[in-house]
């Protein structure tokens, strides 16, 4: 331990383009025929938490964080003990997150010594479907893996980040920990409880905006409104979120895979602009209070930059929290950004994906 200095950290958010919900929907194809496994494909965002990790020799967790708006927290500190550990994950929070990843790794490794970890800048909105919670979850995942060797791959990673976050009343999907491949577009297919990831073919860059709604979503209602359809469907509302995120999703994210390979941008946009459409009709009426989305929709379809994107959707579990935009090009980009904070006074984050190397996914 005593070899082992500082090590400088990096998390990115996890936008879905395509797919959202599909991911526990999938973890129920072992229980049902109909039901079919699930395919998101998602990019990591350029925003995120950066943060330093070091040893200590207590066997303690000791952290510290900063939100976007930059209100800090802690430090805090947690004896790396099981029990404890599990005790804060359960009770909810902000810190359960912490504590149910931390627990999941003092169960399966044994740690020389503590981490002293301060998330020192976050520039990754809270609570906008961007999977502010999973980040968390990896970076203390990540830190631990860097500061003590423990030999965890990607996958790894994001495996036991996904555990640690069921370990607090948050019942999320796989999907979010995507978020540790960083801004490499992906393919995340889940059959039960096998998960598959697969790069992307990307063939021209994608001029996003993500807009920050400055509204209230709650994701943990819309998760249980919504999973009340699986695993066998009560009425025909369930039956058509199952249709939703079974078939419908295959040739959604199938003809989206198409497009990006074929370097068809417009015809990707279109793609978005009917999920959401599908989702309104099929999900929508399952959790109204939440999926209606009054903002969402009126930035969607806000007149003055209609000429200026291709197509756009909801992001993460859907709801009044971020909207993301498919622009024309970069000019366009930020066209989009300069109309949309100055006639309605939102946040916008330009996100460009580009063409990766084949070797850029280990």
């Amino acid at each position: 331990m005593e070899d082992i200095k500082r090590v400088e950290l990096f998390v990115s958010g996890r936008l879905c383009l395509f797919g959202e919900h599909t991911d526990w929907a999938g973890e129920h194809k072992d229980r049902s025929e109909s039901i079919l496994e699930g395919r998101t494909i998602v990019v990591g965002t350029q925003e995120g938490l950066f943060a330093t990790a070091q040893p200590l020799k207590e066997k303690v967790l000791r952290i510290t964080t900063v939100d976007n708006i930059g209100k800090r927290t802690g430090p805090a500190e947690f004896a790396l003990e099981p029990a404890e550990l599990l005790s804060v994950a359960r009770s909810g929070g902000f810190f359960s997150y912490v504590a149910g990843t931390t627990y999941r790794l003092c169960v399966a490794h044994e740690l020389e010594g503590g981490l002293e970890l301060t998330n020192h800048t976050t520039t990754l909105p809270m609570s906008k479907g961007l999977s502010s919670s999973a980040a968390i979850c990896v970076l203390i995942t990540r830190a631990f893996n860097r500061v003590y060797n423990l030999r965890l791959s990607i996958r790894g990673e994001m495996e036991f980040a996904y555990f640690g976050e069921i370990t607090t009343p948050s019942k999320c999907g796989r999907m979010d920990q995507a978020c540790a491949y960083g801004s490499v577009p992906v393919l995340m297919t889940f059959d039960g409880d096998i998960l598959t990831v697969d790069r992307v073919q990307l063939s021209v860059p994608l001029h996003l905006v993500l807009v920050d709604l400055k509204a209230s979503k709650d994701t943990t209602t819309i998760l249980k409104s919504l999973q009340q359809a699986y695993p066998h469907p009560a009425s025909d509302l369930h039956e058509g979120l199952q249709r939703l995120l079974g078939p419908i999703n295959h040739r959604i994210t199938a003809e989206a895979l198409q497009a990006m390979a074929a370097g068809d941008v417009s015809r990707l946009g279109r793609l978005m602009v009917e999920a959401q459409l599908l989702f309104d009709q099929l999900a929508g009426p399952l959790c109204p209070e939440q999926l209606t989305a009054p903002i969402l929709h009126k930035v969607l379809s806000y007149p003055t930059i209609q000429e200026l994107v291709w197509g756009g959707k909801g992001v993460g579990s859907q709801g009044d929290g971020t909207a993301q935009l498919l622009c024309r090009g970069s000019d366009e980009q930020a066209k989009v950004c300069a109309i949309l904070c100055s006639d309605l006074g939102l946040d916008c984050m330009p996100l460009t994906v580009t063409p990766l190397r084949t070797d850029d996914l280990k």
